[in-house]
């Protein structure tokens, strides 16, 4: 039975993969977790591997608060990027596949809105996380053997995101102004996980693979559909990128196009859900 070791297993993705992996009975799981692994110190992170002598590392942890990157980039680069070294130079002692979680949001999102992005494009990140999440990346592929996975607009039913951000809010407000021109995927945890698990199995070409919700959308017309799904009458008001970061200028830049295309997934025979059937199930176990 091949060994796999979930980094991160207290976020939101860690938490649902790590619970499916050992579900699966296929594999024999283990976890770290913020308290259990500092991924920032090399010795721990390379003692910690060396004695589970994994088959599979998939590394789940991230500082994702894209807006708290640009005031904290220091702790940001450390999780995001440069400990993502540790775990390469680690999973090359034992002979492990490393398994990345990367963003869209290490391209600058500049494409012609008709355009959506391949994994040999580029990158140009223009945001604080953006630029930690690419350093993060330059370290996996010094991995022998890894997989880097970008996904985008990422929510689960652990922890705070977007959907779950969108439902609080409907709760006080009749009305809620959301971005309009912002092109992206949204993905689910579930979706992703699916991906993973094919990924673990099929093993793929080692390399970069989009890996988002099939089909695309804008933040405002996103929102409207958790509203239409969730049954809630809450007006959504499309605003422009510009008029949003007047009403927050701290806020981070966020790419115009960060529409991911999954041709290289199609090829090795993987093919996730549209982005509105993956909300639909997401929000029937969260509205539970």
């Amino acid at each position: 039975m091949k060994k796999i070791l979930v980094i991160g297993q207290d976020g939101m993705l860690g938490g649902e993969l790590y619970e499916r992996l050992c579900n699966s009975g296929k594999y024999e799981v283990y976890k770290t977790t913020i308290e259990t692994l500092d991924i920032c110190n090399k010795e721990a992170v390379i003692n910690e591997v060396k004695n589970i002598n994994p088959y599979y590392i998939i590394n789940c942890a991230a500082y994702t608060n894209v807006d708290g990157c640009e005031t904290n980039f220091e702790v940001a680069n450390a999780v995001n990027g440069v400990a993502v070294g540790n775990i390469a130079e680690a999973a090359n002692l034992v002979d492990a596949t490393l398994i990345q979680i990367s963003t869209d949001y290490i391209f600058d999102g500049k494409l012609p809105i008709e355009d959506a992005y391949t994994e040999d494009m580029q990158a140009n990140p223009v945001s604080a996380y953006g630029k930690t999440k690419y350093l993060g990346e330059k370290n996996a592929s010094k991995a022998n053997k890894y997989y880097i996975l970008r996904t985008a607009w990422l929510y689960g039913l652990g922890g705070k995101n977007f959907v779950k951000t969108m439902l609080k809010l409907s709760q006080t407000k009749s009305e809620i102004t959301v971005v309009n021109d912002q092109h992206g995927s949204p993905t689910s945890t579930t979706s992703l996980c699916e991906i993973i698990e094919q990924i673990l199995e099929k093993e793929p070409e080692y390399g970069i693979y989009h890996s988002t919700n099939e089909g695309f959308t804008v933040w405002s017309d996103f929102t409207k559909k958790i509203f239409e799904f969730a049954n809630i009458s809450t007006k959504v008001i499309p605003i422009s990128s510009k008029e949003y970061k007047q009403m927050y200028p701290n806020s981070s830049d966020r790419p115009t196009n960060s529409k991911l295309l999954k041709n290289k997934l199609h090829s090795i025979g993987i093919y996730p859900k549209n982005w509105e059937d993956a909300l639909n199930e997401y929000l029937k176990e969260e509205l539970k």
